[in-house]
């Protein structure tokens, strides 16, 4: 389905966040303005049958992006129900409506549905067990879940997010010192890489599950250092290790996602390295 070529509006939700703000200004920079709808959560919540029906009756949008979700990991374990009615039950109402109108829904998990052992990229097909606790992990896992019930849907894990609207690593140029974690794989990803990646996908055709990811990964530390070495800072690392914290909620040490689905889907060689995107934001951020 080519976005460009489609007369019905595309429906953003989570508009004002991180990622639905970066989908917002792509969109709009290719689209009508009336082709774009992104209200904010008093206009349309999720988690409200009865607007959201309401909402797609008045709008009959041929896609909706939710980029709504409640991602405060920690804070989850003691507002379980909050993170369950926005992460569950908003992406099964969202899922029931586009298929009750002829609509497609992306949807956004994470790497928190594993548990986070052993070394290997996690692949599309390996079987999601969120650690315990961690209600956040749990919760995206049953709300990827609830929005495949629609076989039409595409649903993209991501991770480690940074864009325009959350800039992860400004703060690092006020802090003398600074303990980023040394035992947490992964990767750090720009917002506008997801972006692209997503309407790429959507203009193949993809439905179904992916995971959108550059070919390499990294520590956090190995992300900061990069950062100070980029920016040329004074401030002093002192590594730290994930599980010697008591945090609320626990983390996956092995977050990489394997790319092959989606670079094979959409016949690329390469999705590039973390690095190459971080160097990018953070000379315009510079």
């Amino acid at each position: 389905m080519n976005l460009l070529l489609n007369k019905r509006p595309i429906l953003v939700t989570g508009s004002r966040g991180l990622l639905g703000t970066e989908f917002v200004d792509k969109l709009r920079s290719f689209l009508p303005p009336s082709q774009v709808v992104s209200p904010d959560r008093k206009e349309l919540d999720i988690t409200n049958q009865d607007q959201v029906s309401l909402f797609f009756q008045d709008h009959k949008p041929a896609w909706v992006i939710n980029c709504a979700a409640y991602t405060n990991v920690d804070l989850a374990e003691s507002e379980r129900d909050s993170a369950f009615s926005i992460n569950v039950n908003g992406p099964r109402i969202l899922a029931q409506a586009c298929k009750d109108h002829g609509t497609k829904l992306v949807h956004f998990s994470t790497d928190y549905v594993f548990n986070g052992k052993g070394n290997n990229p996690w692949r599309e097909t390996d079987l999601p067990e969120p650690l315990e606790p961690n209600w956040y992990g749990k919760t995206k896992w049953l709300g990827e879940k609830a929005a495949l019930e629609n076989d039409s849907s595409l649903v993209c894990r991501i991770q480690w997010l940074y864009g325009s609207r959350q800039n992860r690593f400004s703060a690092l140029k006020e802090k003398a010192s600074f303990t980023p974690f040394i035992d947490q794989f992964g990767a750090p990803t720009w917002t506008r890489d997801i972006v692209d990646w997503v309407l790429a996908i959507l203009n193949r055709g993809g439905v179904g599950l992916f995971h959108l990811a550059y070919d390499d990964y990294a520590t956090w530390y190995e992300v900061y250092e990069f950062v100070k070495q980029k920016w040329n800072l004074p401030v002093k690392l002192a590594p730290s290790h994930l599980h010697n914290l008591k945090l609320p909620a626990q983390r996956p040490l092995n977050g990489r996602l394997s790319n092959t689905k989606m670079l094979d889907f959409l016949k690329l060689k390469t999705a590039g390295s973390w690095k190459d995107s971080l160097n990018i934001f953070l000379e315009e951020g510079s």
